[in-house]
């Protein structure tokens, strides 16, 4: 039951979601703005709605619980937030991802995110933060009516939602994909370009043991990644970022590659 409950989290998602709105007494404008965002996107599967629900849905979180003291901790406050809790759990797990990831592929592609790199938790938090920051600083401002600081934070965070949505979106966009002729390394953070592996130049897919010397492309992330042998040497173009976390050259020649899926059972075992 609990398996099928986690192939089918989008009505389980959206039920929750909605339930938030009917529960909580207290949203402002701003907190509405972060609810409707993801309650449109959660009935359009697609990596750009991933985003928007994983980008808007811990703002409302957040205003639930900060807001608990002041309402003294009442039954109807502490209900929403658990209810919010509940939800945004549910919206970061694998499968929630991997439905909306894999809605948006191309014929026969089955696309695995990827994990994220620990070099990057902390820059994500950030750029959320800022965000988040300006939303509620934009509705302070307006509230007590000086509309020219208002008016500063609103374009600030316009900007900021562009500049920095689209750099959390990437986030959102990183796969290893089974196609027709191989796989697909799907990562513009990581890599300079997207690296196809055809299926006649693997010799094998295995859990990466301990002391392997294969080239790690995943960024450095939790679990333990999928090694991929080559039969032959290949070359790999690095973003600017992995080479400084590798400490190679942005173009190498390797034959082994480290890559690291949220998913790697259902790689492994195929």
């Amino acid at each position: 039951m609990i398996q099928r409950l986690l192939t089918h989290l989008a009505w389980p998602v959206r039920l929750l979601w909605i339930a938030v709105a009917l529960v909580q007494n207290s949203f402002t404008v701003s907190t509405w703005i972060m609810w409707a965002l993801p309650a449109v996107a959660m009935w359009i599967l697609h990596p750009i709605s991933l985003s928007v629900i994983r980008i808007a849905s811990p703002g409302v979180i957040a205003v639930l619980i900060s807001q608990l003291p002041d309402l003294d901790f009442m039954p109807t406050p502490v209900i929403a937030a658990t209810i919010a809790t509940i939800a945004l759990l549910l919206i970061y797990t694998n499968d929630f991802g991997s439905a909306h990831v894999q809605a948006g592929a191309y014929g026969s592609e089955q696309r695995f995110l990827l994990r994220l790199p620990v070099s990057l938790i902390f820059p994500a938090f950030l750029s959320w933060l800022v965000m988040f920051g300006l939303l509620i600083g934009s509705e302070y401002f307006a509230t007590n009516r000086d509309w020219f600081v208002a008016a500063a934070f609103a374009i600030v965070l316009i900007g900021s939602v562009w500049k920095l949505g689209k750099q959390l979106h990437r986030l959102s966009k990183r796969w290893l994909v089974r196609v027709p002729a191989g796989w697909v390394i799907h990562d513009g953070v990581l890599l300079a370009e997207n690296l196809l592996i055809r299926t006649h130049q693997i010799s094998g897919i295995q859990l990466a043991p301990a002391q392997t010397e294969a080239l790690d492309l995943s960024g450095i992330t939790r679990g333990i990644p999928l090694e991929i042998t080559l039969r032959e040497m290949t070359d790999v173009r690095l973003s600017k970022m992995l080479s400084k976390i590798t400490k190679t050259l942005d173009a190498v020649h390797v034959q082994q590659l480290l890559v690291a899926p949220k998913q790697t059972h259902l790689i492994v075992n195929k």
